[in-house]
Formats: C-alpha cells, sequence, structure tokens
C-alpha cells in the first residue's frame, strides 16, 4: 500500500487514503521516512487521508448503503484531488480503501454491494483503487464472491499493511 501511494504523489497523481486513523498516520510517518513532505500534500489536497469509519457513516444507514449518496461522496473526494494535481492537465487519482473490513459482518449483501459500487466509481472516475482485508472466518462463499469482483487479487494470510 505504501509503495502504491508514495508512487502516485511522486508520479505528481492524487492520492486517497480511507483507512483507520493509526493506518493513516503510520503511512505518513513512513513518507516522512522516505523523505516525502506528507504534510505538504495533505495542504494541496493531492493526499487526503479519511477515515474509513468516517467516510461510512456518511452513506451507511442500520447496515444499508445509500447509493446515490456513496457515489456523490466519494465522487466529491475523487473531483478534489483530482483538481488539486491538475495543472490544466488529466491526472490520475490512486485510492486505497479498508471500508469493506470496516462494513464485514452482519450485512453480507451490503458489503458485496460496495465493492460493485467502488467498480462503478473505477469506471466513472477512471481511478485506480487499491483494497485490503482479512477473509479469514468469511463464509467461503461471501469471500470467493469479494475476490471475483476485483481485477486482480493477492491473497496472503496476514495483513498488507
Amino acid at each position: 500500500m505504501a509503495l502504491f501511494a508514495s508512487a502516485g504523489l511522486r508520479d505528481k497523481e492524487g492520492v486517497i487514503l480511507i483507512m483507520s486513523e493509526d493506518h493513516c498516520e503510520s503511512f505518513k510517518l513512513r513518507l516522512r521516512l522516505e523523505g516525502i513532505a506528507a504534510e505538504q500534500y495533505e495542504r494541496s489536497s493531492q493526499l487526503l487521508c479519511v477515515t474509513a469509519e468516517e467516510l461510512l457513516a456518511t452513506f451507511v444507514r442500520d447496515g444499508n448503503i445509500d447509493e446515490d449518496l456513496f457515489r456523490i461522496t466519494v465522487g466529491g473526494l475523487i473531483e478534489k484531488v483530482k483538481a488539486s494535481v491538475a495543472n490544466g492537465h488529466p491526472r490520475k487519482v490512486r485510492l486505497f480503501g479498508e471500508m469493506v473490513s470496516q462494513l464485514r459482518g452482519p450485512n453480507p449483501g451490503a458489503t458485496l454491494r460496495l465493492e460493485e459500487l467502488w467498480n462503478e466509481i473505477i469506471e466513472k472516475h477512471s481511478v485506480s483503487l487499491l483494497c485490503t482485508y482479512a477473509l479469514q472466518g468469511d463464509d467461503d462463499r461471501i469471500a470467493q464472491n469479494l475476490i471475483d469482483l476485483h481485477s486482480h487479487n493477492i491473497e496472503r494470510e496476514q495483513s498488507l499493511i
């Protein structure tokens, strides 16, 4: 994840991190260790760190996704970051997300729908998305359905962060 995001920043792409606050702080520390001023990228909105729990709270009600609100909210974040890096030229945006891990549980249908909505966002906004979540303990059918919704998969027994 860190290489995915830092490569985007170096290539003048926008980066949106949707993760726990602890993970965001760890990522910014790693950037500083690589000599990259995370705060400078945040001030310019080229880098946004958004808390997964807070973002989910904007469009999930009683375990159900308000799809229009998801599209508006996430689309707005993408447009904000694109505007910060455009300078008259089209620029890409990379996203990293942990929202599925937060949503997963009592409503597997909402989890699958969230993945489908992310695929719509990728198509509409021409962004790259990297996401991670543990599949241990999940119903095998649900886990396979989640995997099938991705263009690339890396299966590991431990967290990627």
